[in-house]
Formats: C-alpha cells, sequence, structure tokens
C-alpha cells in the first residue's frame, strides 16, 4: 500500500534547495507528499575509517527512529555510502524498516542542473523500493540500476509502463 507521505531527513549538508527538488519529484513522479524532516550531521557510528566511507545499514536502522505514523524515511546524504560486498552504492533502502538513503557524493557536476535531476533521479529510485519495486532491465527507468553517475544521466526520474503499473499509477 503506497504511504501517504514520506519523510525527507537530510545527513551532512546536502543543500536545502536540492532536497526541496527532491520533494518536488517524488510528489510529481509517485503521488507521495514529501515533508522535510530534521537536518543531522554526518552519522559518526557508521563511518568506516578504512573505507573512509558510511555503511549504510547503520544509518537505515537510525533513521527509522524518525518514522512517524507510518511514513516511510529517505534520507539524503552528502557523503560515501558503502555496503559490505560492494566498493560504493550510491543508495540503499529497507523495505521491511520504510528507510532508504541515497548520497550525492557520487551524483556530483559542475552544472547544478545535472546535479538536481541526479538527485531527483535517484530518490525516485530509493523511494520505488520502498514502494516494493525491484530494479527494471528498461535503462530508461527511475528503478534502472545506478552503478555510476552516467546511468542516472541515461534514465530518467519518471518510471516505465510497468513499473507505474505495478505501483498502480
Amino acid at each position: 500500500m503506497k504511504p501517504g507521505e514520506v519523510l525527507i531527513v537530510s545527513l551532512g549538508l546536502p543543500p536545502p534547495r536540492l532536497v526541496g527538488d527532491v520533494a518536488a519529484a517524488l510528489r510529481e513522479v509517485l503521488a507521495v507528499a514529501a515533508r522535510t524532516g530534521p537536518s543531522l550531521e554526518r552519522p559518526g557510528y557508521a563511518f568506516n575509517e578504512g573505507r573512509s566511507q558510511y555503511h549504510t545499514a547503520a544509518i537505515l536502522r537510525r533513521l527509522g527512529g524518525f518514522r512517524a505514523r507510518g511514513a516511510p524515511v529517505l534520507g539524503v546524504a552528502d557523503f560515501d555510502l558503502f555496503v559490505p560486498d560492494a566498493p560504493f552504492v550510491i543508495g540503499d533502502a529497507d523495505r521491511d524498516a520504510g528507510t532508504a538513503i541515497f548520497s550525492l557524493s557520487r551524483l556530483g557536476h559542475a552544472d547544478p542542473d545535472r546535479v538536481r535531476r541526479r538527485a531527483q533521479v535517484e530518490a525516485v529510485h530509493e523511494m520505488g523500493h520502498l514502494l516494493g519495486l525491484a530494479h527494471c532491465a528498461d535503462y530508461r527507468c527511475a528503478m534502472f540500476l545506478t552503478r555510476e553517475a552516467a546511468d542516472a544521466d541515461r534514465k530518467g526520474p519518471g518510471l516505465c509502463a510497468s513499473c507505474r503499473t505495478a505501483l498502480g499509477l
């Protein structure tokens, strides 16, 4: 069942305007109201010194504490993320916990409009996971796996017909 809203939590110092652009994409693409929540410092508890990255599982567990009235939580981070089996990840989601996160650190570009679009694409992607969508084979769909920033450029913030149908949109 689709939630009525999502809470967006800033981690580190993502630009506030960019967080607003993420909220707008969630409303437009997924028809989910997005509410901006607290801004948090970089999560020292999740930092892995050997990798100089932040472990997503630890962050997702903490974000669960911000769930109110069953609304999922989406974290927007300005630092590099990892899961143990990969050198890095752009984002991660825990559907059971209702939490997701994505990072801007590997989405940077000299063109702020490109960064905005990449952030919107990845926000829709992670929220799509929370709504029950898996990765999509259509490279133009927001649910296509992003391995690098060029993947986010290739796909759009929108969903393909199959993913829209799966969500009843």
